[in-house]
């Protein structure tokens, strides 16, 4: 239904060609017959989810499409606006409407119903595709198809909106299809009703995804409160240390969560990769300067493994849709190490020495360069070896 038209032109089933049509006496240049009224009887069409740019966006309770264009209204018949677009999967169909001048989207509220005219109506069945005949079956001639007041077939399947995403309802690809809990999360999203609306559109897998997040974020203010605290007391270092771990465990609980409910989501995906920005690159980081590579080459190091995991990031969201799956349905591989394998190498490392007491003037290889502008702590070289390995192409980590 991406195109408004859909249900239009001369013989289409709607009447709205010559003579063809079965909702009104001669057909006529329009969608369908004109309206001189409210219908004597009106069903339910569905109920109000929120407002959208001045629209109203519903989810549809009818078993049966409305027409574009189509009168909608209230339960004593008073008309509201007309059938803007029509949106979502085949089976958990939305719609939009236009409302009238006078009426505003944000003046219902949630479960509100509307209502139409059963003559505005067309069966599910009309937009599915037709069964495949056997081979050497004889074709069945369309009636009608060939005559000027024929009703000829204009739409041989549902097409959906621009706004869903989704092309035509039965020939579609299963890889664009949306899931049916993305769609709804991305319209309460887009809800502008509620300062609290969009914790309606958090699954228990993204508050999971969160506390990754709070994790990485302890971990930060426990290296600054390091470097504000007496440096022989590594209290805070271990804490810094010990926050990544639970990250971890968050990170990986959040996909189980998620495969066991059945609910993914569009925003659950850029949630982790941004919690796992802050727990796997910039925490092991802030450690690490915290307990001394401190130098203008090491923050520059530092600096390039937190951008390269950054980057890695971005990539796996956009191509996680193009590699290749196995029978379930997951990834085969991982386009370079994982940012929480390279955070785990490093915090690993970084473990052992504070263990040792490897910190601050006593960090293993000691300064190389020391007193010029280019001095390093040769052992900084294990995050930029970790930032190579996170951006490469060619290294492919089998998924376990």
């Amino acid at each position: 239904m991406s195109s408004r038209g859909g249900f239009r032109g001369r013989g289409g089933s709607a009447g709205g060609g010559r003579g063809g049509g079965s909702f009104g006496n001669r057909g006529g240049r329009g969608n369908f017959q004109q309206s001189y009224g409210p219908p004597a009887q009106v069903l339910e069409m569905g109920s109000f989810l929120h407002a959208c740019e001045g629209d109203i966006v519903c989810e549809s309770k009818n078993a049966k499409i409305p027409y574009f264009n189509a009168p909608i209204y209230l339960e004593n018949k008073t008309s509201i606006g007309k059938v803007d677009e029509i949106l979502g999967p085949i089976n958990q169909v939305y719609f939009t409407i236009k409302p009238q001048e006078g009426i505003q989207a944000t003046s219902f509220k949630s479960g509100d119903k509307f209502y139409i005219g059963g003559d505005k109506l067309l069966p599910l069945e009309k937009f599915l595709p037709k069964p495949i005949p056997p081979p050497g079956a004889a074709r069945v001639k369309k009636p009608g198809g060939a005559g000027r007041g024929g009703a000829r077939e204009t739409l041989p399947a549902l097409s959906m909106s621009r706004r869903s995403g989704v092309t035509s309802v039965g020939t579609q690809d299963d890889s664009s299809r949306p899931d049916q809990a993305q769609e709804k999360q991305k319209m309460l999203l887009a809800a502008d009703t509620g300062h609290f609306s969009m914790m309606k559109a958090l699954h228990l897998a993204d508050l999971i995804t969160e506390m990754n997040g709070f994790c990485g974020f302890m971990s930060i203010l426990s290296s600054m409160r390091y470097l504000l605290s007496d440096q022989n007391d590594h209290t805070n270092l271990w804490l810094a240390l010990g926050f990544m771990p639970f990250g971890l465990f968050f990170d990986f609980f959040d996909g189980k969560v998620a495969r066991w409910r059945h609910k993914s989501s569009l925003m659950g995906q850029e949630l982790d990769s941004l919690a796992d920005l802050v727990s796997f690159g910039v925490s092991p980081a802030a450690v690490a300067f915290a307990m001394g590579f401190r130098t203008p080459l090491d923050q520059v190091i530092l600096s390039f493994y937190v951008l390269c995991g950054l980057t890695r990031l971005a990539r796996f969201n956009v191509t996680v849709a193009v590699l290749p799956k196995d029978h379930t349905g997951k990834s085969k591989y991982f386009e370079g190490i994982p940012i929480p394998f390279a955070c785990l190498t490093i915090t690993s490392m970084l473990a052992v020495n504070v263990s040792q007491g490897w910190i601050l003037e006593h960090i293993p290889f000691g300064v190389a360069l020391k007193g010029t502008a280019l001095e390093f702590h040769p052992s900084v070289a294990a995050f930029l070896m970790n930032g190579c390995l996170m951006v490469s192409k060619t290294l492919h980590i089998p998924k376990p």
